[in-house]
């Protein structure tokens, strides 16, 4: 009978260990690869070690002394206890990444909405495009305003001149008039 029992009790350990690991890797599979120490990895490290050591304690007690049913209860006890606070904490971390990834979600929905550098750049060598062909046609406007005036000016000076030149050339013939009348007196 005690041979049974010892076969029962290590048949319930690997069995419970089974049934952690199992659950350890359902919950980090789904999980991005992290080397940051999280809440949780740390409350699962903790959970591993402490199911490690009772794991230990308890096959120790049972090869040692074929272990009594009091301390098999415990055991069983201490492992259901892990195995709900496991449960519970796999529980909150699916719950927080389903969050996670709705918030990455959203994220990346606003993200799509922007545009690209490429299509900014694209933009904004087009404005300059339009800015520079207009700031190069008032250039071009304002320089034939300038040859526009260059030539009125010019124009406007041999015109003074002649006026200039006609004046002289009456008033020195007008001086010359003055000059053959001699005044006659009666």
């Amino acid at each position: 009978m005690p041979r049974l029992l010892k076969l029962v009790q290590r048949s319930a350990l690997v069995l419970t260990g089974v049934s952690i690991g199992a659950a350890l890797w359902k919950a980090r599979s789904g999980a991005t690869a992290s080397t940051e120490a999280s809440p949780f990895n740390e409350s699962v490290a903790g959970l591993e070690a402490r199911l490690a050591a009772l794991e230990a304690a308890g096959i120790s007690i049972a090869a040692e002394n074929g272990k009594s049913a009091g301390h098999s209860v415990e055991t069983v006890a201490a492992i259901a206890s892990l195995e709900a606070t496991i449960a519970s904490l796999t529980t909150r971390y699916d719950s927080r990444l389903s969050s996670l990834e709705t918030s990455v979600g959203d994220h990346e929905a606003k993200l799509k909405e922007l545009p690209t550098l490429a299509q900014v750049v694209n933009t904004m060598e087009e404005m300059l495009s339009n800015t520079m062909s207009g700031l190069d046609q008032k250039l071009s406007e304002q320089v034939r305003s300038i040859e526009v005036l260059k030539t009125t000016v010019s124009q406007s000076d041999e015109l003074m001149e002649r006026v200039l030149d006609s004046i002289y050339s009456l008033q020195s013939h007008v001086s010359e008039n003055d000059k053959s009348e001699v005044p006659v007196s009666v």
